[in-house]
């Protein structure tokens, strides 16, 4: 089976590394990054350009197309490949609602009664003001498109100039002026996923997320620093809590909506005191989710993925999951997400130990396979060496019977790769709460 992954980030690399593990699967990637593409054929496409993908997959042969990011089914991209006979492991453009429009997706949790934090989205900015005036401090504030931003006030004024500029901003053409107000909850950030035709729900496991660059609350804003997969009893009730609770009552919303799904759906949630509650819904993995969620996959993925397509899913067992904890590492550049050394190289990556991964994210070279249709072996491009092409560079994976060993042996094998400026979270796989 000939499977096409769009995407060029870290979740991509993961992504192409699991299905490349599958014995029925011929893995290809567009545009990918020097981490995908040592494994799969490099495509030349832009996944945000649905029509073109669609002719090039039709031309080719693809079977399956799984975007690593939701961007592509934003664009169109389930329906513009509905009358070519071609599988894509993903929702049609108006059911990725949930996921460009935050104002739709908190009607859609507050209708039926999901748990989310008290708050209510407003297309009138009087309104909003007036309903900002009366909440207590700190307070959220969030644009209707994912572009448009969110931030914690604890300032009055300064949350009031930011609900103004996030009423005149319109980051995407033809999104809203929609902005959600809500309460603020403390917790940490936890991503949950799983794989669903509609019905059926097969639930990956929860990763708790690291954003910013350090654990202090005014710590600069960085996102995707870090995340972990425990395998406590905690674990094992959260991720039961979460299917029971959100995930299935999720599906069963959406259906009830009469919105057709497909593929991955995932939800963030903050573990407060008193419980999950969900802050923002998805069509794809998260970034750093897929990277620690992934490896822990005992299972080949791709007759899930496929089940999901041709809605039987319930014919299919349960995921089976090793019994590791995973930690990951994001190593970045000290100027992330604003700046970082151009073209400067990497070293450092077969140095790692036998048994730890190293997820690309913002990288390039020039030896990596490239796709041609005309041979059936892979094509070498050029040698060369490693070099960054962002601030998020890699992401180092490692697994461990415990959730400390896990994170000691990431960053023992993170101090093995080098590059100018490289930093990371100490922090990170410190405490699963």
């Amino acid at each position: 089976m000939k499977v096409l992954v769009l995407g060029q980030d870290g979740r991509t690399h993961a992504l192409v590394w699991k299905l490349f593990a599958s014995p029925s699967a011929d893995v290809l990637v567009a545009p990918g990054n020097a981490g995908a593409c040592q494994i799969a054929p490099q495509v030349d496409l832009d996944p945000l350009q649905p029509a073109q993908v669609a002719r090039w997959a039709f031309s080719e042969g693809i079977d399956l197309i799984v975007p690593a990011i939701s961007e592509p089914l934003w664009a169109g991209l389930v329906d513009e490949v509905v009358s070519m006979h071609i599988g894509v492991c993903g929702a049609s453009q108006r059911s990725t609602r949930i996921e460009w429009s935050r104002c739709y997706a908190k009607e859609l949790l507050l209708r039926y009664q999901l748990p989310t934090p008290v708050g209510r989205c407003f297309t009138s900015l009087p309104m909003a003001e007036k309903y900002l005036a009366a909440q207590p401090l700190p307070v959220v504030l969030r644009g209707d498109h994912p572009a448009a931003g969110e931030g914690v006030y604890t300032d009055r004024y300064a949350a009031l100039k930011a609900l103004h500029d996030l009423f005149v901003s319109r980051p995407v053409e033809g999104s809203s002026h929609g902005v959600i107000i809500e309460e603020y909850v403390a917790g940490p950030l936890v991503s949950f996923s799983a794989i669903t035709d509609g019905s059926t729900v097969v639930t990956l496991l929860p990763a708790r997320l690291y954003e910013g660059m350090g654990p202090q609350p005014n710590s600069p804003p960085a996102p995707a620093m870090g995340a972990i997969t425990g395998n406590s009893t905690y674990a094992q009730k959260l991720t039961a809590y979460l299917e029971r609770h959100i995930m299935q009552p999720l599906v069963a919303a959406i259906a009830r909506e009469q919105l057709p799904y497909w593929g991955i759906i995932g939800v963030d949630c903050i573990i407060g005191t008193h419980g999950p509650r969900v802050v923002g819904l998805r069509c794809s993995l998260r970034d750093m989710e897929a990277q620690a969620v992934l490896p822990r996959l005992i299972d080949d993925l791709l007759p899930y993925l496929e089940a999901a397509i041709a809605r039987s899913l319930h014919r299919l067992p349960p995921l089976r999951w090793r019994e590791e904890a995973s930690v990951a590492l994001a190593l970045v550049t000290q100027g992330y997400p604003y700046h970082y050394p151009i073209n400067a190289a990497v070293e450092g990556i077969s140095e790692v130990e036998e048994g730890v991964l190293v997820f690309h994210d913002q990288t390039e070279s020039s030896f990596i396979l490239r796709y041609d249709p005309t041979r059936h072996d892979r094509i070498l491009g050029g040698g060369g060496g490693l070099y960054l092409t962002g601030g998020h560079v890699v992401t180092v994976v490692a697994l461990g019977a415990t959730l400390a060993g896990a994170r000691g042996r990431a960053i023992i094998n993170a101090e093995r790769i080098r590059f100018p400026g490289r930093t990371y979270r100490e922090d990170v796989g410190a405490s699963e709460r």
